[in-house]
């Protein structure tokens, strides 16, 4: 009896761990969701401590939109920021569309599409492809990509006729 008890507390404490480190699935989503709309709008900000307090803090890498744009840790972060908006001087950036979100336990991806306007330029679309981690209670970024799609210019479109 002492030991069927023994197990079922064991258990219990098994299950209780499990639930707190892994975030349950449509409570992450949202919780996803949140940290892409509000990623793009600390980097328009311009506001460095506020982007790097969303990143991994065990790592991570963010791709830019040039090929020499590969950072890995704080200072080049702030580096590709203050290169970004010496060129730009402002940035903005719209709402998410396309947004796709995958949770697997504490890990998550995010694709999605986003206006992007710098200088007061018209805007262009670019695409993101993202991971995070959940992270002592929120969702931390580990990595970033992206890259501005074309428009009439699928294989289809180049066959059949722009429709």
């Amino acid at each position: 009896m002492k030991t069927s008890r023994s197990f079922a507390l064991a258990l219990a404490l098994a299950l209780a761990a499990c639930a707190s480190t892994s975030p349950r699935t449509t409570d992450a989503r949202g919780e996803v969701e949140q940290q892409v709309d509000k990623l793009p709008h600390a980097y328009a900000a311009n506001d460095p401590a506020a982007v790097l307090a969303m990143l991994d803090p065990r790592g991570f890498t963010i791709y830019g939109s040039d090929v020499t744009e590969v950072v890995r840790d704080d200072a080049g972060l702030r580096q590709l920021m203050a290169d970004d908006f010496a060129l730009w001087k402002t940035a903005r950036f719209g709402a998410p569309a396309n947004l796709d979100i995958r949770v697997e336990g504490t890990v998550a991806s995010a694709f999605f599409d986003v206006p992007f306007s710098a200088g007061g330029r018209p805007p262009v679309t670019v695409r993101f492809g993202t991971s995070w981690r959940h992270d002592d209670g929120r969702w931390v970024l580990m990595q970033s990509s992206n890259t501005v799609p074309t428009t009439g210019s699928s294989a289809h479109q180049l066959l059949h006729g722009h429709s």
